[in-house]
Formats: C-alpha cells, structure tokens, sequence
C-alpha cells in the first residue's frame, strides 16, 4: 500500500535530483526500499543530508523508510519536513498526509489532504487518503459520502472500493446494497481469464488432500489466535498443510505458523500469475482464503481459481463477492439458514459447533477481581475499534449511563485529538458529561490487557460486533452484553456469547441491551461470579476445543473434495439455497 501511495518516489527517475552522484545514491536507496531495506536506504539518505541538509528527496526516502518500519511519528516528522523545504506541492502534500493519518493526527491528514486535492482535483489516491482521514476523525458517515463521491470520479480505483466495502459494513447498511458492492468489486478487478483452466489433481475421493491457506496475518495478529490452533491439530496424514505467507513484515508469531504447516511460501512478492502457477505446481486441493478484503488480501489470485476447491473464513465479516469462491465457513447462529444464503456469492458451511477456534494468546494475565468490589462503582468499557462506534450506540450507550448515576466508561482505541472531542461531544449532546468517559489510544498488548482489570463489564458494538476482541475480553474475565442484528457482523457476539453458554447476555433490541445491562450492574456479586468462572467456562466449550473445531474442519474439506471428485464424473450438484448438504 505504501509504494502505491507514494508512487512518485518509486517512479521512474524518481530519484534524478542534486547531481549524478546525489542521484544514483538516491536510486540505490529506492531500490533498497523495494527490497525491504529499509535500514540499507537509511543510511545512504542520512549520509547524503550530512552533506546537504536540504535535499528533499532524501527526507522523502527516509519517510517511506519509518512507514515501512511502522514508525508513524518519526515518518510524520520527516515529511513534514519535506514540507518546510519544498513548499505546496501536491505529492508533497498527499505524503505528509498520509503519515499524519497513520500516525494518528487526522485532522492534520485531512488539512494536508485538501490543499493536495486543491492543486490536483480528483486525484483518485489523494481522494483515497482524504476518505480514511475523514474516518480517521470520526466522521464516518462523512466518509461513506465522500467515498461514494471519489468512485463517481475513479471507479477503477480499487482502494476506493475496498474502503467503500467497510464503510458499509461499519455502517450497517443494507444487506442488498452491500452485496452488489462486493459484487461490482468483482467485476471490476477480479475478472480473469484463466480461472476456466483445467486443475490436474487426481480426483480420488479418499486419498490424502493437500490444504493451502492464503493470509498476510501470519504474524502477531488477532487473526493468529484463531488460525495457530487450527494448525497444531491438523492430521498431517491426511492433510498435508501448505501456508502461502503475503505477510509483510515477519515476527516471532510468523516462525510459529512456518513451524506447524508442512511447507511454507513466502507469496509476498510473487505476482498472481506467479502464484498460480505455484499452486497448480504443488497441486493443491483445497485452498482457503483468510483475508477476505483485509489488508494484505490476495483475492485476485483466488479469482484465478488456481486449484479445485476454494473457501473464505475468518478474516472478514461477509462476501468476498468471487463466484470463484466456492465456500464460505460460519456457523448457524452467525448465519442462521433461510435468509443469510442470499447475502453470499459463496455456499455458507456452517461448522457443526462453532465457526469460533480461539487460542488465548500467550502471557495475558489471570483475571483479576472485579473493579466494582473495591470502587463501589460500575465501570463499563468497549474495546473494540473505535470506527465500529456510531451515533446510535453512543446515543445507547449514554441511555445506560443515565441509568447509572455514578457509573462511568472506557473506551479503548480512540485517537487523541479530533476523534476524542467528536465522541465526547456525541455522548454530552445526549446528556452525559464526559467527565464520565475515560478515553485511550491503541495501546500495546500488555496495557491493552491490563486495562481489562478496571473494567466490570464489557459493551459490544453494533452493527459491527466484535469477533477477537470479544474473545479476549471475555478470557480476562470480563463479562461481555452483545446486541444481535440479522447479518453476520451483527451476530458474531451471539454466536460466541452462545458457545460459552451465556446466550443470557445478547439482547435482540435495545430495550433488552439496556435491561442486560443495568440488571447487571445492578448484581455486582453476579459480576464477580462471572469474571471468576470465565476462564474455566470457555476451557469447556468449543470455543477452545481445537481438536473437535479441526476434526469439524476436516470433514468438511473432505466433503468437499468428495462433491468434486463426483461433479468431474457429471454427477449433479447437490447443494441448496441455505449452504451446503454434505
């Protein structure tokens, strides 16, 4: 995404300034930088400015090199410089922006990026940047408008439509309108023509299959806690595991998925051709997608169809929009039969137990006692990101603290800056001082856990549930109450909620939100029960079961394999409407 972004600095002659010498430095240093040397290209752009303080495109370079790294701030410094030194330029301008918006300053992004679009209207990845930092600062209905607006302009900008995707998740929209979004995302980039090309696998009903799965979080991702489990208790005489890595940055998490799978490809660099041919080479079978339209996503290689059989689990909450995609892994409460088949491209396969696996990750702290005991005082908290809050749930959300005269909430994942004083003025025009409220950033793991401990219960989001983060919250201990729509990101907390036998805890209406609620803060001893038996409640579902989810798993990758195997004879396809009949 970020060579996308700043694609001036990587195009050709990018770096042809201050001299022959100055220039083939600086094209070293961009190669370096697309090699993922990043250290290599700083060191050349520092020495360059130790002899000319001002070249701008080395403070450009060294930019890049912080986003790459994940050093926001230090790459917000650099291109801001940039701007102290070159003056109102439009790529300038649109890479200063981008930098402030990953590093949290939105309002700042949003300035940048409308002075950049002043200079050069329409630009479809200026039109990108200003979408996100619109959201960025809580203005996401804003940024749903203004999305709309920029595909009228560029509708052949995918980025545009990716964000435009997930918008309409957050927002809840109509499931119809969603569905022809994914759809038309389909038609526009994911069209291809190999993905009629004959597969060469044997289709011997019995024999042994070859799995691959296609993520860019292996690594120290939610993701990981879900899909690590799922590996360890593969049975490798039946299944032999392929992990296609398009993980950019590896970590200690990412050597712990290599270790379990039986073969490992790095796929981070290798085209979709390339990728495609790999897979038909290594003839895999099946091969599952746990991306979905996340970042890092390598859903054009799935429209190739590249092997037989295709899933999608996991990563995003609804369709990929591939008719390539054959399969679509969930449960029957996350996706209850009858109407929930209508809103997929893909045949839903509800999981018998759960389409939950989790593996609480390593060195998350024993619950503690709950906060209320010692306080005397209810304190809720959310925990999920902060653009899954909307007007409404605030508007809810402050129904529930009037209930409450001295309770008071935290909310995790809220930016400092413009996102806090929008939220807070959100919650004080429904009548509630934000004294009351207690904001936080991203924090890392360790204070994010910890933060667990000042919480008595838990508020879910809606329409956009939480999936990981409920999971997480729940393991401390903190009780979580949930509000169920009728599409899967608005069911996710019944369907977990469910599986550890306290569907008590999901309301169907807001009323019934509120009731859970306050009956609750109004039983503290209940509270400190729950947060006490948590732990061993989830030990006993399925939850945590990873070696029945696995078995689940494979059976239904072994019926699938079995309907191919029939279809190659001309057998009729056996599925219906509300997902398939093995």
């Amino acid at each position: 995404m970020l060579k996308s972004l700043f694609s001036d600095l990587f195009g050709p002659g990018a770096a042809r300034v201050a001299g022959a010498t100055a220039s083939d430095e600086l094209e070293q240093a961009v190669q370096l930088l697309r090699q993922n040397d990043e250290a290599g290209a700083a060191q050349i752009c520092e020495r360059l400015l130790q002899r000319d303080p001002k070249l701008v495109k080395a403070w450009e370079l060294l930019g890049v090199a912080a986003l790459n790294l994940g050093d926001s701030e230090l790459a917000r410094e650099r291109f801001e410089k940039v701007l102290l030194l070159a003056g109102e330029n439009a790529q300038h301008l649109a890479n200063a922006a981008e930098a402030n918006r990953q590093a949290d300053r939105s309002a700042r992004a949003l300035e940048l990026i409308e002075r950049a679009l002043a200079l050069q209207p329409g630009h479809a990845p200026f039109l990108h940047i200003q979408v996100l930092a619109l959201e960025g600062c809580w203005r996401i209905d804003e940024a749903l408008v203004a999305c709309r607006d920029a595909l009228v302009l560029q509708p052949d900008f995918a980025r545009l439509h990716t964000s435009y995707m997930q918008l309409l998740n957050y927002a809840g929209a109509d499931p119809a309108l969603v569905l022809e979004a994914h759809c038309d995302w389909a038609r526009r980039f994911a069209a291809t023509q190999s993905a009629g090309l004959p597969h060469g696998n044997s289709p011997q009903p019995g024999r042994a299959l070859r799995i691959g799965y296609v993520s860019a979080d292996f690594r120290q991702h939610a993701a990981s806690h879900f899909i690590l489990p799922l590996l360890e208790h593969h049975d490798h005489t039946q299944f032999e595991v392929y992990c296609y890595s398009n993980t950019q940055k590896t970590d200690g998490i990412s050597r712990r998925h290599e270790e379990l799978a039986s073969h490992w490809r790095d796929i981070a660099t290798t085209t979709d051709e390339a990728a495609d041919a790999l897979l038909r080479a290594e003839r895999i079978d099946i091969l599952v997608d746990l991306s979905g339209h996340t970042r890092g996503n390598r859903l054009r290689l799935f429209a190739r169809k590249p092997v037989p059989v295709q899933f999608t689990y996991l990563g995003y909450p609804g369709t990929t929009g591939l008719t390539q995609i054959d399969y679509r892994l969930t449960d029957s409460l996350a996706d209850p039969t009858g109407t929930s088949a209508s809103r997929y491209r893909e045949r839903l396969v509800r999981l018998p137990h759960s389409l939950w696996c989790f593996q609480p990750p390593a060195g998350m702290p024993e619950p503690g006692p709950a906060p209320n005991l010692g306080s005397g005082r209810i304190t809720f908290g959310s925990f999920n990101s902060m653009f899954k809050l909307n007007p409404r749930m605030v508007a809810l959300w402050a129904r529930l603290l009037h209930s409450l005269s001295d309770a008071k909430l935290i909310l995790a994942t809220v930016a400092e800056g413009e996102p806090r004083r929008r939220i807070a003025r959100e919650f004080e025009l429904n009548g509630i001082d934000p004294a009351r409220l207690e904001f936080h950033g991203f924090l890392p793991w360790k204070a994010f856990w910890d933060l667990h401990s000042r919480v008595d219960l838990a508020l879910d989001s809606h329409p956009c549930n939480g999936g990981a983060t409920t999971c997480e919250t729940l393991w401390l201990g903190v009780p979580l109450v949930s509000l169920a729509g009728p599409v899967f990101q608005s069911r996710a907390g019944l369907s977990i909620l469910s599986n550890i036998g306290l569907p008590e805890l999901v309301a169907h209406t807001e009323d019934e939100y509120l009731r859970i609620a306050v009956d609750l803060a109004h039983d503290p001893q209940r509270l400190a029960q729950m947060r006490s038996g948590m732990r061993s409640r989830m030990r006993a579902a399925t939850l945590l079961d990873a070696a029945t989810f696995t078995r689940d798993l494979e059976a239904i990758y072994r019926s699938a394999w079995k309907k191919w195997c029939v279809q190659q004879s001309g057998a009729s396809d056996p599925g219906n409407e509300n997902g398939v009949k093995f």
